[in-house]
């Protein structure tokens, strides 16, 4: 049942026993978290209507997942896309085939997408798969042909040796099938006498995990601070550091002035979600973007870019199952946050909340890895609606009961996802990636920008960048690389100044009033940034720089940077660096706002996603 109708059961349940006034009294009274959690638990209507849902959940839950038709299915459809040589969309469908697999029809999924791997010359992808499928138990009358692809890529990448070895295995498979490869067996004879003598040397990089780590390092990386690590807050540089001020509150203030274009700080995230619509092309666990998926052993709903990654994700064992429900509930609408709070929960641990909670403040480290860290992020609960809190308790009861075998919910874990509920829609960041057409495909040329954009692919717990403050008028901006964020200048930043982010609502984009009831909706603050305080126009209604052509020419220069190959092209960085210099011209001889300065900060901020991960898509 969708979780929004659920809940407005629960309330027409208590307005026809009469409870809602006395409950409402009575929850309003309740100091913290724990204390409403334990009232919902005492509320036997509560209970009562969550029994028969969560009985639902439990059996769907439980419901095999995998199929081996299905998978079939999905993979006769890849081939019939392969022989038209549709080689994305053939692994498009290979990899939903791959999700549902088990069994053989996993290995013959993992064979066939090593085809297309190899056709299009990604010989680690290739290389990565055809191990997969062996490892699987690929049949033996068949394997021939993966061990003569295999030697393929392994010629094309320069290792010899190892091809020698994959062209001689197939070799003997041949052989020992009699005449009816007579003409396969003396090609691969043909290839091995090709590589001529070959000493038997000894070589790494041979099995899936190898493989896939060569593939790792071939990602786009966070840059480096600009400084040593601060120690005190290991995410950021010595040009930052963490102060409190009354009126601002926690806040991240530079120690030096800063360059536009610096990068100040790098966080990994604590944890963090993939929204459903990307299940199948970006890994469960880091959000990179990935073109051939694993998948999970149990479950059909996650895919991860290794078996590294896979490995890694020792949460999703607890969560298995859970992730496709909560999407489908309308638990992880609204940014997945119910999600989020739940995946923070499992990689936590009961014993690590326990700990948080006991805790009366955080040492001196503000250590993006420790979760009393996230626990003390600001929910804003004082300021909430007793109604608002109500809802939030409810819902932080069903989804820990959908995690427990019994359906009775772990009181310590509940109270955790009830406070999670609360601080993260005002502190969970997006994860943005750069959406760009696959590799050979190519863009129409009436609709480029609308090919290549910033979309929104997951978000995540990061308890550094939670304490930036915002503005209208931000001087950083985020750069995600899979579910890290580096944190980069796009106005000079003075010795003193606070670093400010944007929480979603720009001058340029939108008026002072609008700006004003939505932060105040969502964050529960009013806003006097310069924009607000000065009453900035939208970026239309703002002047432009006739009399400076030297500064009014960055629009040509960003589209002109729209149009660059994403796959870092050499004037890309030049066109960056012209942003940067107009920025440092119009910030000491220009009054803001003009419409060129906005141009010059957007140019700038698509060249960072150009660097960082990108999206890959299909292009019809």
């Amino acid at each position: 049942m969708d979780f929004d109708n659920l809940f407005t059961q629960i309330c027409q349940d208590l307005q026809e026993t009469g409870e809602v006034i006395e409950m409402s009294a009575r929850f309003s009274t309740c100091s913290s978290d724990a204390q409403r959690i334990s009232f919902i638990l005492a509320t036997n209507t509560v209970r009562k209507c969550l029994q028969e849902p969560l009985s639902l959940a439990k059996q769907e839950m439980s419901a095999p997942c995998k199929s081996q038709s299905l998978s079939a299915s999905h993979r006769a459809e890849g081939n019939n896309y392969y022989q038209k040589k549709l080689n994305w969309k053939a692994i498009s469908s290979y990899n939903r085939s791959l999700l549902v697999g088990e069994g053989e029809s996993l290995t013959l999924a993992y064979a066939n997408r090593s085809a297309v791997f190899h056709d299009m010359a990604d010989w680690l992808h290739s290389l990565r798969d055809i191990q997969l499928a062996l490892d699987q138990g690929y049949p033996k009358h068949l394997e021939h042909k993966l061990r003569e692809r295999q030697g393929n890529c392994w010629q094309e990448l320069g290792h010899v040796t190892r091809a020698f070895k994959s062209f001689n295995l197939a070799k003997e498979l041949l052989a020992s099938a009699g005449q009816q490869h007579k003409d396969k067996l003396t090609s691969i004879t043909s290839k091995i006498s090709k590589l001529g003598d070959v000493m038997e040397v000894t070589e790494s990089m041979s099995n899936a995990t190898s493989i896939e780590q060569e593939i790792i390092k071939k990602r786009r990386l966070a840059p480096e601070l600009n400084r040593d690590r601060n120690i005190l807050l290991p995410s950021a540089s010595t040009s930052i550091e963490l102060t409190d001020s009354v009126d601002r509150g926690r806040c991240l203030v530079a120690t030096e002035d800063i360059h536009i274009g610096t990068t100040v700080i790098v966080e990994k995230a604590f944890a963090s979600i993939l929204l459903a619509e990307f299940k199948e092309s970006h890994c469960h666990h880091c959000l990179h973007w990935t073109p051939g998926p694993v998948p999970c052993h149990r479950c059909s709903q996650v895919g991860f870019c290794s078996t590294i990654c896979r490995d890694e994700a020792t949460y999703h064992q607890s969560e298995c199952g859970l992730t496709d429900l909560f999407h489908r509930t309308g638990v992880g609408s609204h940014g997945s946050i119910g999600l989020l709070a739940v995946r923070t929960v499992l990689k936590t641990g009961r014993d690590k909340i326990v700990m948080a909670n006991q805790q009366e403040s955080i040492g001196k480290v503000y250590d993006s890895s420790d979760y009393g860290t996230i626990h003390r992020l600001v929910g804003n609960t004082s300021q909430r609606s007793v109604a608002d809190l109500f809802r939030r308790a409810v819902m932080a009861v069903y989804l820990t009961s959908l995690m427990q075998p019994d359906n009775e919910p772990d009181q310590v874990l509940a109270t955790a996802v009830l406070r999670l509920l609360q601080s993260y829609p005002c502190n969970a960041h997006e994860i943005c990636h750069l959406a760009v057409p696959l590799p050979g495909t190519s863009r129409r040329a009436d609709r480029p920008l609308q090919q290549i954009q910033l979309c929104e692919i997951g978000s995540a717990a990061m308890p550094v960048l939670s304490l930036i403050n915002h503005s209208c008028d931000p001087n950083i901006a985020r750069v995600c690389y899979g579910d890290v964020i580096a944190i980069k200048a796009i106005r000079r930043i003075a010795r003193g100044e606070e670093l400010l982010d944007n929480y979603g609502y720009h001058y340029a984009v939108h008026e002072k009033s609008e700006r004003q009831t939505r932060l105040f909706r969502q964050y529960y603050f009013r806003c006097n940034c310069r924009a607000c305080v000065e009453d900035w126009p939208r970026y239309a209604d703002a002047p432009r720089l006739d009399n400076r052509p030297d500064l009014s020419e960055t629009v040509d220069r960003y589209v002109k940077l729209r149009w660059c190959d994403p796959d870092g092209p050499p004037e890309a960085s030049e066109l960056a660096q012209s942003f940067i210099d107009c920025l440092d011209a119009m910030e000491t001889s220009v009054k803001l706002p003009v419409q060129e300065y906005n141009n010059a900060q957007e140019g700038l901020k698509h060249y960072f996603a150009l660097s960082a991960t990108l999206s890959r898509h299909l292009v019809d």
